[in-house]
């Protein structure tokens, strides 16, 4: 009975303990995998404004233009998040503040070092440079701004635009799905050997009592046996008497 107690616990625990894990992996990967769905959907359906999850863009940061010793500075490979900025948003825009801006086919994220305005006394266009540039991109339009930067992860640009690829998602979500399987079904088959050889052992236990039990009946009825000439011997005595 105890043994069954035991037994019962401890498929508790390994129950709490699988759960526990999935639990874990559904809050991690399911919003990374909301995420990235997201981006790629919103990418391929409008390729004139970088992908954004509630009005914020994260891009990674393919060149060194920006590695400055500023505090805001951030290197090559680096995943920033630029916050998308509508007409309004950008007549707020001041100096020092580090923008993103379409030119061509690709994003360039410098900091702003002049202000342009028009007749009217409105923001028209902004001069930017690369902290690490000795050069200035000269005037880019206001309409070409697409936002300003808030904030960067260092080293984490490269592994941003692997997670939205094909083979990223099949990677950061399928192996972790896979790993729990694998371990899923490890401690099942670890709980059936173990419930195996508990039976095994329990089996061998009562053929042992059993056979304890055999012993000990045999050696009663030898010494019954023993016992009866004894006795018989006794009486006749008393007879020849």
């Amino acid at each position: 009975m105890e043994q069954q107690q035991e037994e019962k616990k401890r498929r508790t625990k390994g129950d709490i303990v699988s759960l526990v894990i999935l639990i874990v992996l559904a809050v991690i990967l399911i919003p990374v995998f909301a995420v990235n769905l997201t981006l790629i959907i919103k990418g391929s359906l409008n390729k004139d404004v970088p992908p954004d999850v509630f009005g914020i863009a994260p891009l990674a940061v393919v060149s060194p233009s920006m590695d400055g010793d500023r505090e805001d500075s951030f290197p090559q490979g680096s995943l920033i998040f630029v916050r998308i900025l509508d007409e309004e948003g950008k007549q707020q825009l001041a100096v020092g503040d580090i923008v993103t801006y379409r030119s061509g086919e690709t994003y360039v994220t410098h900091r702003i070092t002049a202000l342009n305005t028009n007749d009217a006394g409105a923001l028209a266009s902004v001069t930017t440079q690369g902290d690490a540039n000795d050069w200035t991109d000269g005037a880019v339009l206001l309409e070409d701004v697409l936002g300003v930067c808030t904030g960067h992860i260092a080293g984490l640009g490269s592994f941003a635009e692997f997670l939205q690829t094909t083979e990223g998602i099949l990677v950061v979500v399928g192996v972790p799905v896979v790993l729990y399987i694998a371990y899923d079904v490890t401690r099942i088959m670890l709980n059936n050997r173990r419930l195996k050889l508990q039976a095994a052992a329990a089996e061998a236990e009562e053929e042992s009592e059993k056979d304890a039990e055999i012993r000990r009946l045999r050696a009663m009825l030898e010494q019954k046996g023993e016992e009866a000439p004894a006795e018989s011997d006794a009486e006749e005595g008393e007879t020849k008497k």
